[in-house]
């Protein structure tokens, strides 16, 4: 009897570690989807400004050219 005991409270002890577990996992998932979009904005923004940066650059070479 003892060892069904045992068994019984290593069950419970491995079910609740594994219920603490799948929670962690289902955090970091959630944190990086948030992460990523934080970041993507970020990349977005940088990406655009230096499409400005270039734009720019290419009209004044442009205006120049015709001169």
């Amino acid at each position: 009897m003892a060892v069904i005991m045992e068994v019984a409270e290593n069950w419970k002890a491995d079910k609740e570690n594994l219920h603490i577990e799948i929670s962690s996992l289902k955090k970091s998932k959630t944190d990086f989807k948030v992460s990523r979009k934080l970041e993507w904005r970020s990349f977005k923004n940088k990406y655009n400004d230096d499409l400005n940066v270039v734009e720019k650059a290419l009209k004044k070479l442009k205006a120049l050219h015709k001169k």
